[in-house]
């Protein structure tokens, strides 16, 4: 649940050019929730300072870290369809860092929820596959 001062934060957000103004904003944010739409409102060209602020919150908990591993496209680094390069550094940084907490139980699960969009055959092919089941399996937020 996000209030009412949050929502015009997260607007600004959307049009705030100073990226440092976003990340206090994220870096203060005691809400889960709030995390997340930053997540999903937060243009990803932008680069990876934001989303490795929500990650880094100690109030980001398994949804919103869920929320940024696959927007940030992180399944595609961890299988290795897509490699660091020279390019993509900060991105790859990224990604390892939030599959490294996600698979070191470093989120708890609390309210927020989140359910990738992949069908059942897919999440076979991961289970088949090995990959670890909290980068793939649906989470039920307490608040849901």
């Amino acid at each position: 649940m996000i209030s009412e001062n949050e929502k015009k934060q997260l607007d600004r957000i959307q049009y705030e050019e100073n990226t440092d103004e976003i990340i206090s904003i994220a870096k203060a944010s005691v809400n889960p929730f709030f995390l997340q739409e930053c997540a999903y409102s937060y243009n990803w060209n932008d680069g990876m300072r934001l989303p490795t602020t929500i990650a880094n919150n100690e109030h980001c908990d398994l949804g919103t870290a869920l929320t940024l591993f696959w927007l940030a496209g992180g399944m595609s680094y961890f299988l290795r369809e897509i490699e660091r390069d020279e390019y993509n550094y900060e991105w790859a940084d990224f990604c390892e860092m939030v599959i490294k907490k996600l698979t070191n139980n470093a989120y708890l699960s609390g309210q927020v929820s989140f359910k990738p969009n992949i069908n059942k055959l897919t999440q076979y092919k991961y289970k088949k596959a090995g990959i670890p089941s909290v980068l793939y399996l649906e989470i039920k937020g307490t608040s849901t």
